[in-house]
């Protein structure tokens, strides 16, 4: 979640029960393990450095063309804003 007022990503109090890569986890690990109470053999812990995400396609492309083109457009739009940014410290 956006911060209104200092403009930096903050934590939700909900944010373990909508992140929908940790309920994949837990469905997973639930249908693998023998026992409901056996101890879980996957862990997610957060980390500022990290971002897994999964990436689908219909089979047109694979998922690396799908990765690169989106970092090309992302690259495009950043350098983009930079452009204006700097354009507007110069005013």
């Amino acid at each position: 979640e956006l911060d209104d007022v200092t403009g930096h990503i903050q934590e939700v109090e909900n944010a373990w029960d909508i992140a929908t890569y940790t309920e994949d986890l837990d469905h997973a690990q639930l249908a693998l393990k023998k026992r409901p109470e056996d101890p879980d053999f996957i862990r997610v812990v957060p980390r500022q450095d990290r971002f897994i995400f999964n990436v689908e396609s219909s089979g047109c492309m694979d998922a690396q063309e799908i990765v690169m083109g989106a970092l090309r457009v992302l690259k495009k739009r950043l350098t983009y804003l930079a452009l204006e940014l700097d354009n507007l410290k110069g005013m």
